[in-house]
């Protein structure tokens, strides 16, 4: 079983400073003060401030964008689709490039192709018409 303490313990009791605790009127504005505790501030004195709830404060950042904000939006997207191009340019230049390189090498090939496929085998040795032969043998399969 559990010990209950009584109310009249030093726990429980308010502590009193005074022996009145009524309020009493001080002057003709009309604030009163109580005997014990002199230092609290009146409504005339101060105003309470409470803080924004967190769904309050949410929606306020949520709400609609200021006309500078917008603006600012508008230049940073103009400015990305300024860059996109730009790159999108450049890429294309690349692409071009590699073409241009690509053609330039298959001309070549095609010429020392030719070169290989005219050459005079009267003049040759038995060890450089095997040679010429597996020569001509690749260049039938890659075309």
């Amino acid at each position: 079983m559990i010990a209950r303490k009584p109310k009249r313990q030093p726990k429980w009791r308010t502590p009193r400073t005074s022996e009145s605790s009524k309020r009493t009127k001080l002057s003709s504005s009309g604030t009163y003060s109580s005997e014990g505790n002199n230092d609290t501030p009146t409504s005339d004195e101060f105003e309470l401030i409470c803080p924004k709830g967190t769904k309050t404060a949410k929606r306020k950042e949520k709400g609609k964008a200021t006309a500078a904000e917008v603006e600012e939006y508008e230049a940073f997207k103009a400015n990305d689709l300024r860059k996109m191009t730009i790159m999108e340019t450049v890429n294309d230049i690349h692409q071009k490039d590699i073409e241009t390189r690509r053609r330039e090498l298959e001309a070549k090939q095609a010429e020392m192709d030719l070169q290989v496929i005219l050459a005079d085998t009267e003049k040759m040795n038995d060890a450089q018409r095997m040679a010429h032969a597996k020569l001509l043998e690749k260049i039938m399969t890659r075309n």
